[in-house]
């Protein structure tokens, strides 16, 4: 009874060539939460949108958590979650808003999250995205990620 409701790319990074940081990243303050979600907002589709539960889950779903952002005074441009269990890594969350594109922020915000798995222990790392997302493949394959063929699909069931 389930449907298919998005088919996803799964990429995988060896953690051997890791891009560099060219940004300065820092950990999130507490009031920096509502501009995470605003970031994350306007980045995404309503459907991918994290609320506050969400946000709390993506830092609560491995073992180990790295949460970082760039962003100056009040304004946020963009932040990444990563997280590590078993030996392996995940990109779990990643936005750029879209005024801060192309500016290498993405880039930064893999290559230290990568950085950070490595240091721990993790053999690889991996991370999901839309097919249709030609930014996000874009930016994961220029980092190293390598695309899966198994891919994923996400399922949605009328109730």
């Amino acid at each position: 009874g389930f449907d298919v409701q998005e088919e996803l790319e799964l990429l995988s990074h060896d953690l051997e060539r890791i891009p560099g940081v060219d940004h300065r990243l820092r950990r999130p303050w507490r009031v920096d939460r509502p501009r995470v979600l605003g970031v994350d907002g306007i980045a995404f589709d309503a459907f991918w949108r994290l609320h506050q539960g969400g946000l709390d889950d993506a830092l609560g779903a491995t073992p180990s958590v790295r949460f970082r952002v760039h962003g100056r005074g009040d304004r946020l441009d963009a932040y990444v979650i990563g997280g590590r269990g078993s030996g392996t890594g995940y990109v779990q969350r990643l936005a750029v808003h879209p005024a801060a594109r192309g500016q290498g922020l993405g880039r930064s915000l893999v290559g230290d999250v990568l950085r950070w798995m490595q240091r721990r222990g993790a053999a690889r790392a991996l991370v999901n995205t839309q097919q249709t997302n030609e930014a996000a493949l874009a930016l994961y394959r220029a980092c190293g990620f390598q695309v899966l063929p198994e891919g994923l699909r996400v399922l949605a069931r009328s109730l």
